[in-house]
C-alpha cells in the first residue's frame, strides 16, 4: 500500500471572492453535492486567485469534500473543468503512471475508506478532514490492468444505481399521476345518493 500523497498531488482549495463579472469560476462544496446528484452546478465567478497552489480542475482530477459528515468524492466532469476549488474542497490530481483516476475515486468512496476519513475529521459543528489526514490515507495500488477492471466494475454499479433511482422516480411519478386521474374520474361521475 502507498499513501495517497505517493500517487497523487493533494491541493487545498482557495478563498473565493465573488465578483459578478469575474473571469475565474469556482467550485464550492454545494457544487460537489450537485455533481454527485447528477445536476449541473452553477459555479461562482470571481477574480483569479493569486496563490501558487491555485490550479484549475483538469480532466481526471478528483474533487474531495473537506467538510461535512460524509467525505464526498467526485471525478471531474466537463461542467467543472477549468474551475478552481474553494476552501471546503481538495483537488486530488492522480499520477496517471501510478493510478487510474477512476480506480482512485472508487477506492476513496468505499465505506472502509470513508470510515478512515471520518476518524480523521476534526471539529464538532461542521467536521473538517485535514489535508494531512487525506494525504496519509493508505491506498492499495494493484497493477494498472486490475485498476482499470475494478474502475469498470465500480462504474457499472454506479450506472445501475442511477438507473434504479430513475426507475424509482418514474414509478413514483406514474403512481401519483394514476391516483390523480382516478380522483378526477371520480369527480366527473354523477353523485350517487343513498336511499334511506
Amino acid at each position: 500500500m502507498l499513501e495517497l500523497r505517493d500517487i497523487a498531488s493533494v491541493l487545498s482549495g482557495v478563498s473565493v471572492r465573488e465578483v459578478k463579472d469575474g473571469s475565474a469560476r469556482f467550485m464550492r462544496l454545494s457544487d460537489l453535492s450537485d455533481l454527485r446528484a447528477g445536476r449541473h452546478p452553477v459555479l461562482a465567478a470571481g477574480d483569479v486567485p493569486a496563490v501558487a497552489r491555485a490550479l484549475t480542475i483538469e480532466e481526471g482530477d478528483l474533487i474531495v469534500g473537506a467538510r461535512g459528515s460524509a467525505t464526498d468524492v467526485c471525478l471531474a466532469t466537463g461542467a467543472v473543468i477549468g474551475a478552481f476549488v474553494s476552501l471546503d474542497l481538495y483537488l486530488v490530481r492522480p499520477d496517471r503512471a501510478k493510478v487510474s483516476p477512476q480506480y482512485l475515486a472508487a477506492f476513496l468512496e468505499l465505506p472502509a475508506t470513508q470510515a478512515v476519513f471520518a476518524g480523521g475529521k476534526q471539529g464538532s459543528a461542521l467536521a473538517r478532514l485535514p489535508k494531512d489526514a487525506l494525504e496519509k490515507t493508505p491506498v492499495p495500488v494493484p497493477p494498472m490492468q486490475s485498476q482499470l477492471l475494478i474502475a469498470g466494475l465500480a462504474l457499472s454499479f454506479e450506472e445501475e444505481r442511477k438507473l434504479l433511482q430513475r426507475l424509482s422516480d418514474l414509478k413514483s411519478f406514474f403512481g401519483r399521476e394514476t391516483v390523480a386521474r382516478a380522483i378526477r374520474a371520480a369527480e366527473a361521475q354523477p353523485a350517487h345518493r343513498s336511499s334511506e
